[in-house]
C-alpha cells in the first residue's frame, strides 16, 4: 500500500486538495503498478509561519 504525504505551506482550497490527491494517485499507479484504491494521500498544510526559506519566514 503505497502512502503519499505532501507538506505545504498554507492552505489549499477543496479544488486543489482533489486535483492533488488525483494527480498524485495516478502518478503512483504508473509507476508502481498498484491499484489506484491500494494509494493512500495524506495533505498537510502547515501555518506559512513554521516554514522559513533561507533563513526567512514565508509567514
Amino acid at each position: 500500500m503505497p502512502i503519499v504525504t505532501l507538506e505545504n505551506a498554507g492552505e489549499l482550497n477543496s479544488e486543489q486538495k482533489k486535483e492533488l490527491i488525483k494527480e498524485l494517485t495516478e502518478v503512483v499507479v504508473k509507476v508502481t503498478g498498484k491499484s489506484a484504491s491500494a494509494v493512500y494521500v495524506h495533505l498537510d498544510e502547515v501555518p506559512r509561519e513554521n516554514f522559513g526559506v533561507g533563513g526567512e519566514s514565508l509567514g
